[in-house]
């Protein structure tokens, strides 16, 4: 038993040596003093949000304006513009799109909309999907 904790102590002491210079900073890479006028990103930029908002609400429209058979073929496209978003601008941006997805496809439209929303959706998915 004793033995066993020598080993185990010995292994610990070795792990900490080999990863000590790792997690050191080096002080000459350190940045002094931020960046000047860094730009918004656009996760962050309630524009772009507002701009994720709108195209998450017509897919749901265009969901819900597919026929059953289509539907779950949308929910699809709109789940890889999702994960594009989310690889792209990070999970805020996506959550944000899947959240008006849902917003869209749940509440209430007026289906005389729909041709409107299908070719937005198209012209999305042309410019962002390469379908």
């Amino acid at each position: 038993m004793r033995s066993y904790k020598t080993r185990a102590t010995m292994l610990r002491l070795a792990c900490l040596m080999l990863a000590g210079p790792a997690l050191a900073q080096n002080p000459s890479t350190t940045p002094t003093a931020p960046a000047q006028e860094v730009p918004t990103p656009p996760a962050d930029n309630p524009t772009f949000l507002d701009g994720l908002r709108r195209v998450g609400v017509m897919a749901g429209q265009v969901v819900e304006c597919s026929a059953d058979a289509d539907k779950q073929d949308q929910i699809s496209r709109a789940m890889e513009l999702a994960n594009l978003i989310a690889i792209h601008f990070g999970l805020k941006a996506a959550f944000t799109f899947t959240g008006a997805l849902g917003y869209g496809s749940g509440r209430p439209f007026d289906k005389a909309d729909c041709s409107q929303a299908i070719d937005g959706w198209k012209q999305i998915q042309a410019k962002y999907l390469n379908k």
